[in-house]
């Protein structure tokens, strides 16, 4: 670990600021980058139409705080990433997954950046079937602790403002104080003023542009089908995204982005004129997470603490995610001692396999699953903090636990002590999240599970604490 840190020291030592030539090589890649994307939709078309769509809840100031990350990554040479959180069209079911629009955003501006020094990346990490809660609540062991920009896209399965304004707070509250874009306006969004210039609160909604090109036939997205080539992907139905509307997509969010970088390379260039380009250990460059205790209450009234106002450590059976399996806590002593990790049904695991291996999908639902045939089932859930709670989220056959199950921190049992948090129902999934504060202790806690009932059964997907 020593050696990594010195090595990283070192790396930053010898990283050089752009110069005047560096900035003209990156502004020449934009502008290539820009001309080859407009090109895909034919003879004519302008960079204004692909503009639409994008807008900034405070245009003033959150357009501004975006710039100054961008400008920060290239003056520094340091990464710029953005996590996308969404639902099956967006995990690029139907297509391969390369051609999901988050990869293809990946893509087409993984030169330009790499021109300029930054090491940027659009991490997929979309799930068929799910809201966004309750990953929301797992967002840095869901999406990585990195972001730059979180993304929602979850349009087919969500509506509701409660999941709305939670993933808008656990965005605001993870370490590198990363901004929040959504994929439509909903109209909540208008209500968190907290997060429009704060947050960067924007809008890349590429509905309006692609409605055009569609009425003028272009040979970007006419004749769309499932994937560029052959393939046998799973998720080929009417409600997913084509081949052409995934590009479509990810080359409209590239553009966005393409302008905001832009901006900032130009006010880089003007720093460099006047000579005034602030040193890499500057105040100006520093990233420091947001003061929780200062974010303003929730608006939404059924977004209550502890959820809503507060982060926490996840360990999960869900994929994709960078943090912990849910299985990685189990006590070694006992192991999952006749729980089994396993998917909804058969039908899902033929479907899962089928995705995985022929269209490289990232996206899985198992739970750990354990019934009166099973026995007790502990996790060691570690760090928990001085006053923190321990929590859990699956399927629920019963919310009634103390009728078929027990349920015990720390050697006590908690099933009458706990916080019911939210529900999600899709077609893909239901699921709730309980957690309690009896008997947690600061450190080290035990957490344990049985089913005593002989005609249900337990479905976990998450661990939480904090």
């Amino acid at each position: 670990m020593l050696r990594l840190a010195a090595l990283a020291l070192a790396v930053a030592r010898a990283y050089c600021a752009p110069d005047a030539a560096k900035v003209a090589e990156v502004e020449t890649a934009i502008a290539a980058t820009r001309s080859k994307l407009l090109a895909i939709y034919g003879e004519g078309v302008e960079a204004a139409l692909l503009r639409q769509g994008v807008e900034f809840l405070d245009d003033e100031h959150g357009r501004g705080k975006v710039v100054e990350r961008l400008l920060r990554a290239f003056a520094l040479g340091d990464s710029f990433v953005i996590a996308v959180g969404g639902m099956s069209d967006v995990a690029g079911h139907g297509n391969l997954f390369e051609e999901s629009y988050p990869n293809v955003c990946n893509d087409v501006l993984r030169d330009v950046f790499r021109t300029a020094g930054i090491n940027f990346h659009v991490r997929n990490m979309a799930m068929g079937g799910v809201p966004s809660f309750p990953n929301s609540v797992c967002m840095e062991d869901n999406f990585g602790r990195d972001a730059d920009v979180v993304v929602w896209d979850f349009r087919m399965v969500e509506r509701d403002e409660i999941k709305g304004e939670l993933y808008v707070r656990q965005a605001l509250m993870q370490p590198r104080a990363p901004f929040v874009c959504f994929k439509r306006h909903n109209p909540y969004l208008k209500k968190f003023h907290y997060a429009h210039a704060e947050g960067a609160l924007h809008v890349i909604d590429e509905m309006k542009a692609y409605n055009q090109l569609n009425k003028a036939k272009s040979p970007g997205v006419a004749n769309d089908k499932f994937c560029e080539g052959a393939c046998e992907c799973p998720g080929q139905v009417r409600w997913h995204a084509g081949w052409k509307m995934q590009r479509f997509r990810g080359v409209h969010m590239a553009l966005a982005y393409l302008d905001l970088f832009e901006t900032a390379v130009d006010h880089y260039k003007q720093l460099l004129a006047a000579g005034s380009v602030p040193p890499s250990d500057h105040a100006r460059w520093v990233l420091q997470p947001r003061d929780r205790e200062a974010l303003h209450a929730p608006l939404v009234k059924e977004c209550k603490d502890p959820f809503c106002s507060a982060t926490f450590n996840c360990a999960m059976t869900w994929q994709p995610k960078v943090g912990r399996s849910l299985v990685d806590l189990v006590d070694p002593q006992l192991g999952l001692n006749g729980w089994k990790m396993q998917h909804p049904s058969p039908r899902v695991a033929d479907i899962t396999n089928q995705g995985q291996t022929k269209c490289h999908y990232k996206d899985e639902k198992r739970s750990l699953v354990g019934n009166a045939k099973s026995h007790w089932v502990f996790f060691n859930v570690p760090n928990v903090q001085d006053g923190g709670l321990i929590g859990f989220c699956g399927d629920f056959q019963s919310q009634k636990f103390d009728e078929y199950a027990l349920i015990v921190v720390n050697q006590e049992e908690v099933m009458d002590k706990l916080t019911i948090w939210l529900e999600s129902k899709t077609l893909g999934i239901a699921s709730a999240c309980f957690s309690t504060t009896h008997n947690v202790v600061e450190g080290d806690n035990v957490i344990g599970f049985r089913v005593t009932s002989g005609d249900l059964q337990i479905s976990l997907t998450h661990l939480i604490w904090n």
